[in-house]
């Protein structure tokens, strides 16, 4: 090892030119790789999942289970590498989702799907759509259309046929989704009273419209030379050719449409609404990125599209009014990345110069901070790896250039004995790379295996899964790599630096800051070294007092992101109409505008036109434009407001509220399955059982301390009018099935006939009764039913018509029904709530058949805690087998584990003071402060090895090991712990997932660095004591 360091600083510093050459290209794609590398606020945790839309108009949710989820269902049983299929059913609607295991390639799952998918048979009208690639941190562009002359029909028709178009092109955009606006079709409503006169059927009229509108081809015919092409043109253009066409000829009198129905333009029955601020019925539009598209990219893309389209292509009074776009969100993360990480560079300076007061050594160390950083930043570009904020959150500037502090410290020492022992003006003129040399291979040694092992200590973080994985893998990476790029320029430019820049006058300067820290460390350190016994059990004592105290610390996943808006959900009863849910989302967003911290509210009331966003009629999503926050005039923080706007909408009664984020909330759905950070599934058949068991389960833990927003995922609840046909008097009256369900399908849900095209746009022409004969149960009795024998009878002669409380929602998890009870978590930390939850729901004894599971936030913290469990003591097993290689033997090895337990001590009482909880972000500031433990570790030791080997006695070798090794500790454990300073006190936007790791690490290195130069000496002592010696 020796021998490889020595050959590559000797190669560096005999081809100078070279040296600057590479380090200088690497530097350049380095700028270019971060440039065009975004920093977003939050990774995309999810697998790839391939999301399959099916909707069935009319139906039931029982009726779309039972003939499209479930055979599709189980068509995906023979799909690899799969980890979960969930499904969601309601009226008229089918979403299944199929999620892989990590790694899988989404074209690799995309083809098993269309291939399954094409063995299931689906009634006539179901259509399954594929949805293209996208995570839940897709969407990164929200608009409304505004036009003062428009009304929300044709500005959806504007929407569908001109801007989706053109915003799909746009390379990067993989879906426009959207809600609101009333959907174009040709309405052509029958008046039964004289389909009885003519003595018709709704079957006729159907279809007679069905052949009245097509073109055929009669191939060529040659005149005078040329071909013809023979076209026989019958297209319905108009609202005026519906009208003529013919329905039956009466004695050579042809009964036509106009005869027996009104034609109009009309608009699809309504599945949603949106609202924008005082307008409550527009068109709103939802751009969502492909997988792994740089959001910059394709929002630069977006803008100018949009720009076209508002300049150039829409009509006048038409524009496109943004609502949301992420750039505003990464702006603001990267301004608090960018404000930390320059911070954190000036203050790690800055200790450099108080400690060296020498501006060349400070230079060197400076330059190596940008350097390793836009290494990283090369490295995960050529990885395809993103930048996010907790990735970037975890460089502490201090670790990664503590080596070129201790190769320059240690360089600039040695010159300066040199100096001293030649005198400077014959040391001026001396050749020096030889001494450098020499210098930086003892040195290098230790700093390359003490890089390593910071590396190693990172393998419990890239062995993350799923949720966790995609969150903290990058964090990994980014440290990995930036710690690797400053060993590279450690071992080669810092030796190159320091030949060029300490070639004269090198004089070590002992300033009032050195001899502080060396007065204060050699003081304590002849204490505690007088008093070994009493030192030694006061520092084990203190460790045991502070595992024990963790027992108290509160547990969580992640600390929730600020991403500077809100998304608050209104669940009214499922019973709820559309209308009725209008009414009072619009008095709601009237109470949320209110509040001067708010902007811009959009309204969405049911589910999306494309079946995206499934949601009943009585559930109203807000989602919430907040000003920034140094312009809210009141000093108050985001829980506060949550508070107050809560404490308002409180006074509607019988409405379920929850308050989240926008990103937040589509990333916890995806997690969980539902929308919610935490939730509990009950698994079995029968609704009406889990509906009971569940209420059973939400009393048990809606008193739970820090359990909010509690609520029940409800299944039952939709009211029904169901017509149960007899056979028997089928048969007796000569109908037949297909007839009566005709005319049930036709008269209230509306059947499309045929289409109308208008150039290139086509519109349904759907056949429904005139509303007047289609208002309530009576009406439907009434419906008259064909007979074979030409005559008509009503419906209700035929059939049984009652009322019922069917299913509105049925949620499925790997093909077992299930209901949801979610929760959110807020005033307490997770880990403490969830056994106090689990312990109150572990009385409720289920039936057989019956299960129960928790997701969300808290699966994702026990999986991960798994996993830290199996791999850290790898990962220490590893280190082991570094050290042992350093050293050459297990009781060096051992010794220098031996320091890590310091490390805890500072990082644990850190979170107690700060009042944090243990989360993921305060574990990897733990698993780095082990690796920076062990380091110094490391440094002292073989300093006190090579004192021993010098010919000095134990203690004389411990003494003049901590006098030379002083600056170096200190000074490493002051950057590490500065340098992350403003990350720790940083309040900006997406600073909450920084602050536990920050926190922990400065925390621990206090302790760490204390115990390091007080105590293990004293360990080191004990075990190469002469056997003479007695410990004091």
């Amino acid at each position: 090892m020796n021998k490889f360091i020595k050959n590559i600083i000797a190669f560096s510093l005999k081809n100078k030119a070279f040296t600057f050459i590479w380090v200088g290209i690497l530097a350049v794609l380095g700028f270019f790789s971060f440039k065009s590398k975004p920093i977003e606020a939050y990774p995309d945790v999810t697998n790839t999942q391939i999301i399959i839309i099916t909707q069935w108009n009319g139906r039931s949710a029982e009726e779309v289970e039972r003939f499209v989820t479930t055979p599709i269902e189980l068509a995906m049983s023979p799909v690899q590498k799969k980890t979960s299929v969930r499904s969601t059913t309601m009226f008229g609607l089918s979403i299944i989702k199929i999620i892989f295991d990590d790694g899988v390639d989404d074209t690799f799952a995309r083809i098993q799907v269309n291939n399954q998918l094409r063995t299931v048979s689906l009634p006539d009208g179901a259509e399954p759509d594929v949805q293209p690639p996208y995570g839940p941190t897709g969407e990164i562009y929200r608009y409304v259309l505004q036009s003062k002359t428009k009304d929300s029909r044709e500005l959806l028709t504007i929407q569908n046929w001109v801007i989706d178009r053109a915003l799909r092109g746009i390379p990067g955009v993989a879906d426009v989704n959207v809600f609101g606006g009333q959907d174009k079709i040709f309405s052509l409503n029958i008046d039964p009273r004289k389909l009885e006169i003519y003595g018709l059927t709704t079957s006729q009229v159907y279809d007679a419209v069905a052949k009245s509108n097509l073109n055929v081809g009669g191939d060529v015919i040659e005149k005078n030379g040329q071909s013809y092409v023979i076209r026989g043109i019958g297209l319905l253009k108009s609202i005026q050719d519906i009208e003529r066409v013919i329905i039956h000829s009466d004695k050579g009198n042809p009964i036509l449409v106009k005869n027996v129905a009104n034609v109009r333009e009309s608009s699809m029955p309504r599945v949603g609404q949106a609202g924008f601020n005082d307008q409550n019925d527009v068109v709103e539009g939802i751009i969502v990125m492909r997988k792994g598209e740089n959001p910059v990219d394709v929002l630069e893309l977006v803008k100018a599209k949009i720009e076209e389209l508002n300049t150039k292509i829409l009509p006048k009074d038409v524009h496109i009014e943004t609502f949301y776009n992420r750039e505003t969100l990464m702006d603001f993360t990267t301004k608090t990345v960018m404000h930390n990480l320059i911070e954190g560079i000036i203050l790690v300076t800055v200790v450099v110069f108080l400690f060296m007061a020498d501006w060349r050594t400070t230079l060197i160390v400076s330059l190596i901070i940008p350097l390793s950083l836009l290494f990283a930043f090369f490295c995960l570009k050529m990885a395809g790896m993103s930048a996010n904020l907790l990735s970037l959150g975890a460089i502490d500037f201090g670790i990664i250039i503590d080596g070129a502090v201790v190769m320059v410290e240690g360089v600039f020492v040695m010159l300066d004995s040199k100096a001293r022992k030649y005198g400077m003006e014959k040391f001026n003129k001396m050749a020096k790379a030889g001494w450098i040399k020499n210098t930086g291979t003892g040195l290098g040694k230790a700093i390359f295996f003490s890089k390593v092992i910071i590396i190693t200590s990172l393998i419990p973080i890239f062995s993350f899964q799923k949720v966790e994985g995609k969150m903290f893998s990058p964090l990994a990476f980014t440290l990995g790599f930036a710690l690797l790029g400053a060993l590279i320029f450690t071992l080669t430019l810092v030796p190159v630096l320091s030949h060029i820049l300490l070639n004269k006058n090198v004089k070590e300067k002992h300033t009032f800051f050195v001899r502080f820290w060396d007065r204060i460390v050699e003081k304590g350190f002849l204490f505690t070294y007088r008093n070994k016994r009493i030192s030694l059990v006061a520092a084990i004592a203190f460790l045991a007092v502070t595992l024990f105290s963790t027992r108290f610390l509160g547990t969580e996943f992640l600390p929730q992101l600020n991403e500077g808006s809100l998304w608050i959900t209104a669940e009214m009863p499922m019973s709820s109409s559309l209308k009725e849910s209008l009414k009072t989302a619009d008095q709601l967003q009237k109470v949320i505008r209110s509040f001067p911290e708010v902007t811009d509210v959009i309204s969405q009331t049911g589910r999306s036109n494309d079946g995206t966003d499934p949601n009943g009629f009585g559930f109203v999503q807000y989602a919430v434009n907040l000003k920034p926050k140094d312009q809210w005039k009141r000093k108050i923080s985001m829980e506060k407001l949550i508070e107050e706007i809560d404490a308002k909408l409180k006074q509607y009664q019988g409405i379920t509220f929850n308050y989240s984020q926008p990103i937040s909330d589509n990333v916890a759905e995806a997690v969980a399955g539902f929308k919610a950070e935490n939730g509990i599934k009950i698994f079995g058949d029968n609704l009406e059982t889990l509906d009971r068991y569940a209420e059973e389960t939400l009393e048990a833990i809606k008193n739970v301390d820090g359990v909010k927003d509690p609520g029940i995922i409800k299944n039952i609840g939709q009211p029904e009018i169901s017509v149960e046909l007899d056979r028997d008097k089928m048969a007796m009256f000569g109908v037949t099935l297909t007839d009566a369900q005709a005319v049930l399908e036709t008269a209230f849900g509306g059947v499309t006939a045929s289409t109308l095209y208008d150039g290139e746009r086509k519109f349904d022409i759907r056949i429904r009764y005139e509303q007047e004969y289609r208002k309530d149960e009576n009406d439907l009795a009434l419906l008259m039913v064909p007979t074979q024998d030409g005559t008509q009878i009503p419906i209700k002669e035929i059939s049984e018509i009652h009322q019922d409380n069917g299913a509105a929602f049925i949620y499925r998890d790997e093909i077992k029904r299930y209901i949801g009870i979610k929760f959110s978590i807020r005033d307490r930390d997770l880990g403490s709530t969830i056994a106090d939850a689990q312990k109150a729901v572990s009385k409720i004894q289920l039936p057989d058949g019956y299960s129960l599971g928790w997701t969300g936030q808290f699966e994702n913290q026990q999986r991960a805690t798994k996993r830290l469990g199996q791999v850290v003591p790898i990962s220490l097993v590893m280190i082991f087998f570094l050290l042992f290689v350093l050293f050459g033997n297990m009781k060096d090895s051992l010794l220098v584990l031996a320091n890590v337990p310091f490390a805890l001590i500072g990082g644990i009482i850190a979170l107690h003071v700060t009042g944090m909880n243990f989360g993921i972000s305060a574990g990897v500031g733990f698993i780095a402060l082990f690796g920076i433990c062990i380091q110094n570790g490391v440094l002292l030791l073989s300093e006190f090895h090579h004192n021993i080997r010098s010919g000095f006695g134990v203690d004389e070798s411990i003494l003049k090991g901590i006098q030379v090794r002083t600056r170096p500790v200190v000074m490493t454990a002051l950057m590490a712990s500065i340098g992350l300073v403003p990350a720790a006190l940083s309040t900006g936007i997406g600073s909450e997932s920084q602050k536990p790791l920050a926190i922990v690490i400065i925390g621990g290195l206090i302790t760490a660095t204390i115990l390091t130069l007080l105590i293990f000496p004293i360990i080191f002592w004990i075990f190469n004591r002469t056997k003479k010696e007695e410990i004091v």
